[in-house]
């Protein structure tokens, strides 16, 4: 045997034997439970689509899967905790683009987001205008808009917190009417929706999800869907831009993701089980009883919405229309 040959063995002898160790990570992965972060309080729309994808997660990846609520910050302090968890796979951060992107933008956070490997997507859902059904200043979209312009900041509007769709949303509302809310931030949906029913704010801005029960029950009323097409959910209820308003995308997408440290073996399997997760027709159910879409891809697609986002949210933070509250 020549040297040139069993040099060639050597090299291949040794690339097998580098292969063995991930694939035997990967197929012992999980060997305990798996942690959820939600960024968010507990009630909000991350919240609900956490508790659905941890069901249907556990059953693809067959170990417990568990949802731990760590809000503040607009999501960074839970987006902070996974980017300093062990590079293992056991620990996700379920999160939109304005926890990755978008607060970095407007504050000083413990990680950016090249310390987040993105898996895939697991929702999508369409953003409304709240307001108690009582209140009978706020009758419909134009009276909102009629007092709003009648005397800034007589609205108190409160939104889940500083960089997300619902802060961005406000945003666009306010430049859209040529107006300016009272504007009230939370560490969720969830104390959001309690201070709106209690009357401590005027109008919220939230996801189908997490507000529908309350529509439905009738104690709030959808004012506009606040996105490109009315909502499945609510098809009484007209977006912005066919009350004659102008346009307004509050189309939330929320996907997992993973320390980047995490070798990608692991990174492989457990976008595998995401999207197998988001396929169970349990979840599919359970996401549109949500008044919300099952909806996943590729690691790289999800990539693509980050940085789409990042585009938009940098250049509002250098056009100083983006800050923190």
């Amino acid at each position: 045997m020549t040297f040139y040959r069993r040099g060639l063995l050597t090299l291949s002898a040794a690339a097998a034997g580098a292969t063995i160790p991930s694939i035997a990570r990967a197929q012992s992965f999980p060997n305990r439970t798996v942690t959820i972060v939600v960024p968010f309080a507990p009630g909000g729309n991350t919240d609900l689509v956490g508790r659905i994808v941890a069901t249907s997660l556990g059953k693809a990846l067959g170990q417990t899967v568990v949802v731990d609520n760590r809000p503040g910050a607009g999501g960074a302090v839970g987006a902070g905790q996974v980017a300093r968890s062990a590079p293992d796979g056991h620990t996700l951060l379920l999160a939109g683009g304005g926890v990755i992107v978008t607060v970095p933008e407007m504050a000083s956070t413990p990680y950016t987001r090249a310390d987040f490997a993105p898996l895939s997507l697991v929702n999508r859902s369409s953003m409304v205008l709240l307001a108690r059904s009582n209140d009978a200043r706020l009758r419909n979209f134009a009276d909102l808009a009629a007092y709003s312009r009648s005397g800034e900041g007589k609205l108190n509007a409160g939104h889940s917190g500083p960089g997300t769709p619902n802060h961005l949303a406000l945003l666009q509302l306010e430049n859209l009417l040529g107006t300016k809310f009272t504007v009230v931030s939370y560490r969720g949906s969830g104390p959001a929706l309690s201070d709106l029913l209690g009357g401590q704010i005027d109008v919220h801005f939230d996801q189908v999800t997490s507000s529908l029960q309350h529509i439905r029950s009738g104690a709030l009323k959808a004012l506009a869907v606040l996105g490109p097409t009315t909502d499945p959910a609510l098809p009484e209820v007209k977006t912005v831009s066919q009350l004659g308003f102008g346009e307004i995308d509050g189309t939330t997408y929320i996907g997992l993701l993973v320390s980047s440290r995490t070798p990608p073996d692991l990174r492989d399997r457990l976008a595998g089980a995401i999207r197998e997760a988001v396929a169970d027709p349990q979840m599919v159910k359970s996401a549109r009883d949500l008044g919300s879409e099952a909806y996943s891809c590729t690691p790289e697609e999800f990539g693509r919405i980050l940085e789409a986002e990042y585009a938009i949210s940098s250049r509002a933070a250098r056009d100083g229309r983006l800050k923190a509250d």
